[in-house]
């Protein structure tokens, strides 16, 4: 079967472009704010093929270029005998091309201006596949890129084909001289707008929001498009015109919006001299888009509300899961590697889709040479080395690893050469060291990012022994640093890691002492200071973001603080709940008056009220309440530990690799199911053999 192709990585980078230039606010887009990569312009595809019978092929691309037929002929005389001499004839892209049965090379000479280089090669022994190689006029060929979902010459690589489903209206509501539309859940969307009475609007005001409060609040309402409506004479060359960047009139009745994230849409209308009822008359649909993932796992349990957190967290990563793994679906829409890294985790509980892994991964990257921090934030290059390690845990892919290693190995050593005497990363003028929206003593070097380099240190080994490649420069760096950790930042009087040791103020947050713990660099003495004197201290500040209350509830489940989680993820997530969550947000702080709630950065309506990291609850019930780990790459072997006290009956399942483990507790008796082979469980004391197609019964005891 033929693939359409491209230049590895350039797919996921175009595409990456694209979704970085995509934020919307109030009238005008915001591209992201760093360095945006680009696909590679000019390429050229080579194909070798031996065909038994002459045979035919047609070349189908998006770009300008020609084909090259090169047939193995007999050599001229006076041509070097240690060569194979090639006739050769190009043909137009498009045409139909007769192919001799004998050995043969292709190359397709493509240039796309503005777009992504790519071909489909289609006939009955040639075709494009994973055979071809590609290059680009500097670099040696390598394998051409491709993936599963573009195998048919209709289809165009430059645009991505989502799931499209119509969605109307639950409710709506007259008030404040408009209707107020509820779509009863979260959507992203393209809006079409029907015009159906026989009087015309003059203009048509959509007001967006994630909250009934933000649709309603026409001046700060983060979304919010102004649309003239034609008359009916000029309706009737309307049709497929493009009004603008935010939308096209598909006819002269139907407005069809460019995609935003909302749950409500508040429409006035104005028609000139008349008034009254007359907004009725426009219709609004939703044309909901988005990556069907499909159903791998579930939970619920005897709990109510944690059962209303997992489906909650679910419709959260769900919305903000498509091309990649953004951030949010309001904002920023954009790529963010801190964001993608909790989402290799969840996804891993949720998904298990390795293919947006990848394209995540390589679009944060870009190409080499590396000119800046991956979305200027120190923490986040590290981040993205660190995921390389994590993704091949997960997958096994190790020709994945094989192919984006040099960039990982590259991001390193940019990061290594801003490094001081200690061994210790810095920021440098343009560089934003982040870790979390927290108050923090980030004079000089922060110990939190310390961690991190430490971790990247690890990382690099791992993969490099993966590779057969030497790894003892890394374990040393690795091993050097932590001495120098311990050395400037552990503060034996707190009995915790400080933020900063150059400002003398020993200030302890709980963000580096997290990592310690989390990484396995705190012994255990360490460890149980810091448990005592941090993760239960009151007195340091909380965490009020959902993405370090990730890596801080993962810590205390991995300390077997199950009673600190459970109450965490109730009083946390549930107070979002309370609060009328139907989508995970940003950030939560407990307590903050309902008309702050919505507003961050200074911003009324700024906060994301459907965020990736929002969905943690997903990972925690999976790897810890539930258990399933893998405990071999790519799931060849894993385990099964349910904590069984932690609720009266539980109803599961998971991914296992490709495969699922299935779990039922009720009335004392787990039983325990899977598909596939490698699975130990452990309950009631004791370890079992998990046979696929077997079902395995454990009494409470």
């Amino acid at each position: 079967m033929a693939n359409w192709i491209w230049y590895p990585g350039d797919f996921e980078i175009y595409h990456g472009m694209r979704q970085n230039f995509d934020r919307e606010e109030r009238g005008f887009f915001w591209p992201a704010y760093w360095h945006i990569a680009d696909c590679r312009h000019h390429v050229v595809f080579h194909g070798k093929f031996t065909p038994e019978k002459e045979t035919v092929f047609r070349v189908t691309a998006k770009g300008e270029g020609h084909v090259l037929l090169k047939s193995k002929a007999e050599a001229p005389e006076g041509f070097p005998a240690d060569q194979v001499f090639y006739q050769e004839k190009k043909y137009r892209i498009g045409e139909w091309i007769s192919c001799p049965a004998k050995e043969v090379r292709i190359d397709v000479v493509l240039g796309n201006r503005t777009g992504l280089p790519c071909i489909y090669v289609e006939g009955e022994t040639v075709f494009s596949g994973k055979e071809w190689t590609v290059s680009d006029f500097v670099q040696p060929a390598v394998p051409a890129g491709l993936n599963g979902m573009y195998e048919n010459r209709e289809q165009d690589p430059q645009e991505f084909d989502y799931t499209c489903e119509i969605c109307r209206p639950a409710a709506e509501e007259k008030i404040n001289g408009g209707i107020l539309y509820d779509f009863g859940r979260e959507l992203t969307a393209d809006t079409l707008l029907h015009i159906n009475g026989a009087i015309r609007p003059q203009t048509v005001t959509l007001c967006y929001g994630e909250s009934r409060a933000e649709a309603l609040d026409t001046e700060w309402c983060y979304l919010k498009q102004v649309l003239k409506i034609p008359g009916e004479e000029e309706a009737e060359g309307l049709k497929y015109l493009t009004d603008s960047p935010f939308g096209r009139w598909e006819d002269g009745r139907c407005y069809h919006t460019k995609l935003r994230a909302f749950r409500y849409l508040f429409l006035t209308a104005e028609y000139g001299t008349l008034e009254g009822e007359a907004s009725c008359l426009i219709t609004p649909e939703a044309l909901y888009k988005y990556v069907d993932f499909g159903k791998r796992s579930d939970f619920s349990c005897s709990d109510e509300l944690v059962n209303r957190i997992w489906k909650v967290a679910d419709t959260t990563f769900r919305l903000s899961s498509g091309i990649f793994f953004l951030d949010g679906v309001k904002r920023d829409r954009w790529i963010w590697s801190g964001d993608a890294y909790q989402s290799y985790f969840i996804n891993q509980y949720l998904f298990f889709d390795k293919d947006i892994c990848k394209r995540t991964i390589l679009a944060l990257r870009g190409n080499d040479p590396v000119t800046g921090h991956i979305n200027t934030i120190v923490d986040y290059s590290l981040y993205w080395i660190i995921s390389l390690e994590n993704y091949y845990k997960m997958s096994g892919d190790l020709e994945f690893i094989r192919m984006i290693y040099p960039k990982m190995e590259s991001l390193m050593r940019y990061c290594m050469e801003q490094t001081d005497e200690q061994g210790f990363i810095y920021g440098r003028e343009g560089d934003w060291i982040y870790i979390d929206w927290a108050e923090m003593d980030k004079e000089g070097t922060l110990c939190a990012e310390q961690m991190l380099l430490a971790k990247s240190y690890e990382s690099m080994a791992a993969v490099r022994g993966l590779l057969g490649l030497d790894r003892e420069e890394f374990v040393q760096k690795k091993e050097q640093l932590l001495c120098h950790i311990r050395r400037f930042f552990w503060d034996e009087e707190k009995g915790a890691f400080i933020d900063s040791y150059r400002s003398g103020r020993r200030n302890v947050t709980r963000h580096a002492n997290i990592f310690a713990v989390l990484f396995g660099f705190a012994d255990v003495l360490e460890t149980r200071s810091i448990l005592e004197h941090v993760l239960l201290n009151e007195a340091v500040p909380a965490i009020t973001t959902p993405y370090f209350k990730f890596y801080e509830l993962e810590v205390l489940a991995g300390l077997e603080r199950f009673d600190v989680v459970m109450a965490a993820m109730k009083s946390y997530w549930g107070g979002m709940l309370l609060q009328g969550a139907s989508t995970f947000w940003e950030e939560y702080i407990p307590g903050q008056p309902e008309e702050e709630q919505y507003g961050m950065y200074g911003d009324k309506f700024g906060k994301s009220l459907c965020h990736a990291w929002g969905a943690s609850p997903i990972y925690l019930l999976g790897r810890y309440c539930m258990g399933v780990t893998s405990s071999a790459v790519a799931y060849e072997t894993f385990s099964v530990k349910p904590r069984l006290e932690l609720f009266d009956r539980f109803s599961c399942y998971f991914p296992v690799g490709r495969g699922t483990v299935w779990m039922d507790w009720k009335d004392g008796v787990l039983d325990v199911y899977t598909d596939k082979e490698g699975g130990v469980l452990s309950a009631g004391g004791r370890d079992y053999a998990l046979i696929p197609g077997e079902h395995v019964l454990v009494n409470r005891g």
